[in-house]
């Protein structure tokens, strides 16, 4: 019963619960059903949550990016503190592993680490919830990225560039290397499926247990109730220091979470735009598994045993 409820306050509803023991929650706006679900669209508490970080980043940042414009140098703790968020994911995550006209691609990450990263937090706060703790969500932010590198790679180099990139070198005759091509193009494409499949695996996975470890942690204190002054002290306390404990390495997470997200976005897209570049041009390229989580290496240096 516990790990039930647990699990109803981490999913997404469209009723937002605020101290369910005395029955406050908003009902939030649902529209008409449709032919093909009986309760109909709407409104839901994390498309809520998703609005009001879209809503805090640009509080934020156009204030920000106005005064940037000005040509100031950085003062104050505010403006050093999330102006540098931006240069990190632009030197150490956006240049050194896409490469060339990484720059290009600088907004789109910004924009992801700082969405991930905010609906990471919102689950922090009381009565709110992360948004990332829904697969559907995990899976939109996985979808751009799949869209973002497909649609990079034949912008700059072409759609039959794009496409041989999928193809391996091999230095042997073309009847001979045709039916190999034609075996290992699907798996080199539908590999790349995968990877983006796993992103938003990844993100939704480390965001819900960990909510869901902090949910059945707290209902331990309704579950002991009327059992004894002892007992639900001793439990209350409990559940209360291990959720704030768990709560400091969920924190982390966060973060974490949102770095991995926007540094693999950034790996596979390098990987990607540097095979469709070789074959623009004829010259001999690898496997796309190289731009893999097995094979990372930077743009900026060298790469041992790449040529």
């Amino acid at each position: 019963m516990i790990f039930a409820d647990a699990f109803g306050h981490v999913l997404d509803s469209p009723d937002w619960h605020i101290f369910e023991t005395l029955g406050i929650h908003i009902h939030l706006p649902r529209f008409s059903a449709t032919p093909f679900e009986g309760e109909g669209y709407g409104i839901t508490k994390y498309s809520v949550l998703m609005m009001l970080a879209a809503l805090l980043l640009s509080l934020i940042y156009v204030p920000l990016a106005k005064k940037i414009q000005t040509g100031e140098a950085p003062t104050g703790t505010w403006w050093n503190f999330f102006e540098s968020i931006l240069t990190y994911t632009r030197d150490e995550i956006a240049r050194p592993y896409i490469g060339k006209e990484a720059d290009t691609y600088v907004p789109y990450l910004w924009t992801v680490f700082l969405f991930v990263l905010t609906c990471n937090l919102l689950g922090m706060f009381p009565f709110m919830g992360s948004p990332t703790a829904s697969f559907a969500t995990t899976s939109v932010l996985a979808f751009g990225t799949f869209i973002l590198i497909h649609f990079s790679s034949i912008a700059r180099f072409g759609l039959v560039a794009h496409l041989k990139s999928f193809a391996p070198h091999m230095d042997m005759p073309l009847a001979m290397k045709l039916p190999i091509w034609i075996m290992l193009w699907p798996i080199e494409f539908f590999g790349l499926m995968l990877k983006c499949f796993v992103l938003a695996v990844r993100l939704f996975a480390n965001m819900f247990a960990g909510h869901m470890v902090l949910a059945t942690i707290l209902l331990f204190i309704p579950a002991v109730f009327g059992a004894g002054a002892a007992l639900e002290g001793s439990v209350t306390v409990a559940s209360v220091l291990g959720v704030v404990m768990l709560s400091m390495l969920e924190l982390f997470v966060a973060f974490l979470q949102a770095y991995l997200f926007t540094f693999l976005t950034a790996l596979f897209l390098g990987g990607v735009l540097e095979h469709a570049e070789h074959a623009a041009h004829g010259g001999d390229h690898h496997s796309h598994h190289d731009a893999g989580e097995e094979d990372v290496h930077r743009k900026d240096e060298p790469a041992v045993g790449h040529h």
